[in-house]
């Protein structure tokens, strides 16, 4: 395990994921590992196929079968000792003071605080991450409801008017609907919601 340092936000050491297979497993990654400094802007370039998804799934607990992770671990260090909030309890995820979490040993209930809060996602196909048959408006106070119970519906609609300008989309287009935008509008939208809560991390799936 990498050593501790209040620089690194993120740690990948040596992770690994394979794909079943009638014919057997395929290594879609094989021992990756980077680091992350806090404030640091990481792009990974690589043709189609070459894991990149797969790399992001896993460091956000998105993978499902056949997908394994076979080795490693994905550490995340908190800037603060600070606990997330749910929509019915405070989650604290077990540590002694000044150790990262590792992500990939976290139970349901402290995965569920650690995302959007924390670590946020921007999946690649817009039109398949956002519900066809919801407003952006309510996809995003939806994620602002479930993890910031303490705001009114009147602060969760302000929220999403700052948001969903902030990426460049009139508000009033909040009322539409996922199919009554463009690709590139769509893809604001998934941005916006991802920075709902002001994560410390986001993915970006391009």
């Amino acid at each position: 395990m990498t050593t501790f340092s209040s620089t690194n936000i993120l740690e990948i050491n040596h992770l690994s994921v394979e794909y079943a297979s009638a014919s057997g497993a395929v290594r879609a990654l094989n021992d990756v590992s980077i680091v992350l400094e806090r404030g640091q802007i990481l792009g990974l370039a690589g043709e189609s196929g070459s894991g990149k998804t797969t790399l992001g799934h896993a460091v956000s607990r998105l993978l499902r079968p056949p997908a394994l992770i076979t080795a490693g671990e994905v550490l995340y260090y908190p800037a603060a000792d600070v606990s997330h909030t749910t929509r019915h309890e405070t989650v604290q995820p077990e540590r002694k003071a000044g150790q990262p979490i590792d992500v990939l040993k976290l139970g349901a209930r402290e995965l569920r605080a650690v995302r959007w809060s924390t670590l946020a996602i921007v999946f690649q196909s817009a039109m398949n991450a956002l519900n066809p048959e919801l407003t952006i408006e309510t996809q995003v106070t939806d994620v602002i409801k479930a993890h910031d119970p303490s705001l009114d519906a009147r602060q969760r609609r302000e929220r999403a008017v700052e948001l969903i300008r902030m990426v460049g989309i009139s508000a009033d287009r909040l009322k539409s609907y996922p199919h009554q935008l463009s690709g590139g509008m769509r893809q604001r939208a998934i941005i916006a919601i991802a920075l709902a809560l002001n994560p410390d991390l986001i993915i970006m799936d391009e």
